[in-house]
């Protein structure tokens, strides 16, 4: 049986691309709540951020009842652990980015500033692994298919949105992307400062291509972990263990080949995050610095309701 909860559809105003072209999988949908920062009100989103992720998980997997209350229970866990553990680390990383935008950023700052949200990432991930991994071993043929289904279908989605063979058109198509959630921080761009961008991010050793193949890698290998799941009984311990490591692999990959892929992208794409600050006006600048600070607010409120 299918279940849906068709009142999630309406907690939030996510961008429905957006969220279906994230890896999929139980955990990796409780990674992408986390990024619902991005939301006017935070701590209403904050709220629903656990019914919106089990929707979309449910989507993904179309979960028998017993599954999704096993689901819904899981998802619950990890909100309840990030509101209590990450979420207190959570608001000093605002308040210093507050403070970072109101003047030049260095790729060197960028890149430290990056460093420390990976920590957070990896600690999130390894709440989450065992406790998607609870549900994974009780999936079953039908959903492996659902599963793959699901992927072609957002990847087609990304595909149309993002991808084109023409490059300076790919790099216009990511800086809409980019206008659009910066927006959220800085307000609008101008059409000097998206021309700009364009030229750079065409600069850039990645592209939406590049990102729709990791996609692609990690769905391959999530698929492939659910088979074995299935075809060798697998533990949910053991389904943990290698759930963490395939997240952990795109994140911070530790094979010397993707390392050093991993670091010159990460390299490039602090230089690009340094070059748009630099471009930015002083009153875009206020901005950002009102907009990190009310988010940091926002955030203490939410540990404080705890």
């Amino acid at each position: 049986m299918r279940v849906v909860d068709s009142s999630l559809k309406t907690t939030c105003p996510v961008n429905r691309t957006t969220s279906e072209r994230s890896p999929v999988g139980l955990l990796c949908l409780m990674l992408v709540a986390v990024l619902l920062t991005g939301c006017s009100v935070l701590q209403a989103v904050y709220s629903q951020a656990p019914r919106y992720v089990q929707w979309r998980t449910n989507v993904a997997h179309h979960f028998s009842a017993e599954q999704y209350s096993l689901a819904k229970a899981a998802t619950q866990r990890w909100f309840d652990w990030h509101r209590q553990v990450q979420m207190p680390l959570m608001a000093p990383l605002l308040a210093q980015a507050a403070d970072d935008v109101k003047g030049p950023i260095s790729p060197a700052l960028a890149c430290e500033r990056r460093d420390a949200y990976l920590v957070i990432t990896k600690q999130a991930v390894a709440q989450a692994a065992p406790l998607a991994a609870e549900v994974m071993v009780r999936l079953g043929p039908a959903q492996l298919a659902r599963v793959q289904a699901f992927f072609r279908d957002t990847n087609d989605t990304f595909r149309e949105k993002y991808v084109s063979d023409d490059q300076p058109t790919q790099a216009a198509l990511a800086v809409d992307f980019l206008a659009t959630w910066g927006g959220l921080v800085y307000g609008d761009l101008s059409g000097a400062q998206r021309a700009r961008l364009t030229r750079e991010v065409m600069a850039l050793p990645f592209n939406a291509r590049t990102i729709l193949q990791e996609f692609q890698r990690f769905q391959g290998q999530y698929v492939q972990l659910l088979r074995d799941a299935q075809a060798q009984a697998l533990t949910s311990d053991e389904v943990a263990r290698r759930l963490e490591a395939l997240v952990l692999e795109g994140i911070d990959p530790q094979e010397p080949q993707r390392q050093a892929q991993m670091q010159r992208w990460v390299k490039a794409g602090c230089a690009f995050a340094s070059t748009f600050q630099a471009q930015t006006t002083p009153e875009q600048r206020a901005r950002a610095s009102r907009t990190l600070a009310g988010w940091q607010r926002d955030v203490l409120a939410i540990v404080a309701s705890r």
